[in-house]
């Protein structure tokens, strides 16, 4: 092989030897957002969660301010029914 033929396939696979750097940097990129994209979705999921606890205790704190409002009226109603028994 003559030197002009060597030097052509040394730069190829200098050329080649670069690609596969670069390629190998890429596939490490797409590790790293992969993790975050996974850390992001469990962040997203325990605030979903979070939300869902929050709505819950929203819904039992309705509930329980109805049976308290209800019972005041009740006991409204009856102090109203023994003023005008008098």
């Amino acid at each position: 092989m003559d030197k002009e033929t060597n030097h052509i396939f040394q730069l190829a696979l200098q050329k080649l030897d670069n690609i596969e750097k670069r390629f190998d940097n890429v596939e490490k990129r797409l590790g790293n957002m992969e993790k975050r994209q996974d850390e992001i979705y469990n962040v997203v999921k325990a605030i979903e969660h979070s939300n869902n606890v929050r709505k819950a205790e929203i819904d039992n704190l309705t509930h329980k301010v109805a049976h308290i409002e209800g019972t005041v009226n009740g006991v409204g109603e009856l102090i109203e029914n023994r003023r005008s028994i008098k």
